[in-house]
């Protein structure tokens, strides 16, 4: 790994700890270098922290999007629980969870909002793939008649407030077991009557 990427993966995991207020001398202590050394490779800390922000959030979407095309081959069912699985299985590791969390709160308005907008990008696109997932359990009657779309919202706000709960309590035995019942508890309340 190249001092770039050495700097990048050390701002990764102060980010994960101490959010926006990690500092310069922190993280070259870190790579094990002085400081000033630090603006040979970068124009200052926005710089490195929007590249390790944008390198986390194309990862995770490339991670979603490669498991949404093996999904496609799925029933609209079998599709929803292993995206909503994944999701659980990615953000299981703390300091993701933690980092994905922080974003938000980035006190550089610019660079949150930057990051902001990639992210809201990639998610239009992944809400648009779900729509069609939905829409097909709507159409091959896995779902119940008449269903409104405000039922995916559910499923997107229920993701979330799992990864809420996982934040608050991340030691927590039993998460997936806690996953898998609230997603069937969803699929209960959403399924056509004669599907089981």
């Amino acid at each position: 790994m190249d001092k770039k990427q050495q700097i990048i993966q050390a701002a990764y995991e102060l980010f994960c700890l101490k959010g926006y207020h990690l500092s310069m001398a922190e993280l070259a202590n870190m790579v094990g270098i002085k400081t000033p050394s630090l603006y040979s490779h970068f124009s200052g800390k926005d710089q490195i922290l929007e590249l390790m922000i944008n390198e986390e959030i194309n990862r995770y979407f490339d991670c979603l999007n490669s498991k949404l095309i093996s999904a496609e081959s799925m029933s609209c069912k079998q599709a929803m629980k292993s995206l909503f699985l994944f999701v659980m299985e990615y953000f299981g590791d703390f300091s993701r969870l933690r980092f994905w969390r922080t974003i938000p709160l980035v006190s550089n308005e610019q660079l949150r909002e930057k990051c902001g907008q990639l992210i809201a990008e990639k998610d239009q696109i992944y809400h648009k793939r779900m729509r069609q997932c939905f829409m097909n359990g709507v159409n091959n009657g896995e779902l119940r008649p008449g269903i409104s779309e405000s039922a995916l919202s559910l499923y997107l706000v229920m993701t979330q407030g799992i990864l809420d709960g996982m934040l608050l309590y991340p030691k927590e035995n039993g998460r997936n077991t806690l996953a898998t019942q609230v997603f069937d508890a969803y699929w209960e309340g959403v399924r056509a009557i004669q599907e089981r």
